[in-house]
C-alpha cells in the first residue's frame, strides 16, 4: 500500500490532476447519493420493477446516441469547457426534481426524463474529462490515475448511499436529488480554472471522417476491440443487476430500509478493493489474465445473487456477494480502460475512449430495461439466473481473443 500512497501523493501534486480530481469526486458524490434516491423515489411511485430498473439503467443510454459524437468533438473543442458546460446543464436539469416536488408534480416519467437528459450531459462530460486525462497525467502515470480515481471514487460511494438514505428516509429522496444537483454546480465551478496542455489536433478534417478514423482503429486493434464488445457483456449483466438491487433487497432479503444503502455500500467497498488492488494484480498476472478472472467472478456472483434469502443471514451473504461482484466489476472496467488509454494515441483519446465506453455501457441500459421485465415476469431469482449470460459470453470472448496473452504494455 505504501507504493499506491506514493503514487497518489505525487498525482494529487499536479495542479491540473488535483483539480480534476476534486471536480469529479464532488460530483460523484452526489451522484452516488442520488444513485439510491432516484430507484427509492420511482419504486415508490409505480411500484414497477421495469420501472425502477429503468431510473437506474437509462442514464448511460445516451452513450448509444451520442458518443460517437461527443468523442468526436472532445478531440476538435476545448475540453475543459465542455466539460463546465456539461456539468452545469446536469446541475439544472436535476434542480428540476426538487422543485417539481416543492410544487407536488414530480412524477416517475419527470424521474427517468431527468435520469436521460443527465446522462446525456454525462456523455459529453466523460469525452472530455478522460481525453484530457492523458494530457495531465502522461501516459506513465495513467494506471496510478485511474486506480487513485476509482478507488476515492469508492470511498465516496462507501458512504454516499449510506447517507442518501438515510437522508432520504428522513426528508425524501427529492431532497437527496437536490443535493446532487448542487454537486453538478460545484464541479463546473471547480474546473473553470483547469488548465490543460495544447493538443495537436489534425488539421482540416470532417467530424464524420473523426468518426471513422476512431472507429477504424478500434476494430484494427484486437486488444481493444476484444474487451470493448468484452465489457458490452459485462455491462448488460451489471447494468440489470444493478437495476435490480432495490428490488432484490426488497423481495428477496425482505429489505426495504436504511439497510438498503448499506448494500449500495457493500458494492463500493468491492470497488474500492478492485481498484486498490488492480495495479497489484496486473503487476503479477498481466493485463489479459486480470480481465479474464474478473469477468469470471462476476458470473460466479452474480449466480449467487439468486440464492440469496430473508433474515441476517441471508442479508449478510448479499452484502458479501454484492461486496465480490462489485470488485470483480471495478477490476473489469478499470483494467479495460487503461488498456484502451495506454493503446490510443493522444490525438484519438476522446474518439477512441468514448466510442468505447459507447459499445461496452451501452450494455447497461439493455441489461436493466432486460432485468427489470425479465423480474416481473418471471421473478427477481429467474432474472438474476439469466443476468449470467451476458457475462458469461464476454468472458468468452476475451479467452478466444488475444487479450488472454496481454501482460504489459510499452508506450
Amino acid at each position: 500500500m505504501t507504493d499506491t500512497r506514493r503514487a497518489g501523493r505525487e498525482l494529487l501534486a499536479l495542479p491540473g490532476f488535483r483539480r480534476w480530481y476534486a471536480a469529479r469526486m464532488t460530483g460523484l458524490a452526489g451522484t452516488a447519493a442520488s444513485g439510491v434516491a432516484v430507484p427509492m423515489l420511482v419504486w415508490e411511485r409505480t411500484g414497477s420493477a421495469t420501472a425502477t430498473a429503468a431510473a437506474s439503467g437509462l442514464s448511460l443510454a445516451p452513450y448509444l446516441l451520442f458518443g460517437l459524437l461527443a468523442g468526436a468533438y472532445a478531440d476538435r473543442v476545448d475540453r475543459r469547457r465542455l466539460m463546465v458546460g456539461a456539468d452545469a446543464a446536469a446541475a439544472v436539469l436535476i434542480a428540476t426534481v426538487p422543485l417539481a416536488a416543492v410544487f407536488g408534480t414530480v412524477s416517475a416519467a419527470h424521474v427517468i426524463a431527468v435520469v436521460v437528459l443527465t446522462g446525456t450531459a454525462f456523455v459529453w462530460f466523460d469525452a472530455a474529462a478522460f481525453g484530457a486525462l492523458p494530457q495531465i497525467v502522461g501516459a506513465g502515470r495513467l494506471q496510478q490515475a485511474n486506480s487513485l480515481i476509482f478507488s476515492t471514487s469508492t470511498v465516496v460511494g462507501i458512504a454516499a448511499p449510506a447517507l442518501g438514505g438515510l437522508l432520504a428516509a428522513a426528508a425524501g429522496p427529492e431532497a437527496v436529488i437536490g443535493v446532487n444537483a448542487v454537486t453538478f454546480a460545484v464541479s463546473a465551478f471547480l474546473l473553470r480554472r483547469l488548465a490543460l496542455p495544447p493538443l495537436a489536433r489534425s488539421a482540416a478534417t470532417s467530424v464524420r471522417a473523426d468518426i471513422a478514423e476512431g472507429l477504424r482503429f478500434i476494430w484494427a486493434e484486437r486488444r481493444i476491440r476484444a474487451l470493448t464488445f468484452g465489457g458490452f457483456g459485462i455491462a448488460c449483466t451489471g447494468g440489470g443487476a444493478l437495476g435490480l438491487i432495490v428490488v432484490h433487497a426488497d423481495d428477496l432479503l425482505d429489505v426495504s430500509d436504511w439497510r438498503l444503502g448499506l448494500l449500495y455500500s457493500a458494492t463500493a467497498v468491492g470497488s474500492l478493493l478492485g481498484a486498490l488492488f488492480l495495479s497489484r494484480l496486473t503487476a503479477r498476472f498481466g493485463h489479459g489474465p486480470v480481465s479474464i478472472g474478473a469477468y469470471l467472478l462476476e458470473l460466479a456472483m452474480v449466480v449467487a445473487l439468486a440464492a440469496a434469502g430473508p433474515g441476517r443471514a441471508g442479508f449478510a451473504v448479499a452484502a458479501a456477494v454484492w461486496t465480490a461482484w462489485d470488485f470483480a466489476h471495478t477490476a473489469a472496467v478499470v483494467n479495460g480502460i487503461t488498456v484502451r488509454q495506454l493503446l490510443t494515441p493522444d490525438a484519438l483519446q476522446g474518439r477512441v475512449n468514448t466510442t468505447g465506453r459507447m459499445i461496452a455501457w451501452g450494455g447497461a441500459p439493455v441489461g436493466a430495461l432486460a432485468a427489470g421485465g425479465l423480474a416481473d415476469l418471471v421473478g427477481v431469482q429467474n432474472a438474476f439466473m439469466l443476468l449470467a449470460l451476458p457475462v458469461a459470453a464476454g468472458a468468452a470472448g476475451l479467452l478466444a481473443s488475444p487479450v488472454r496473452a496481454l501482460r504489459r504494455i510499452e508506450r
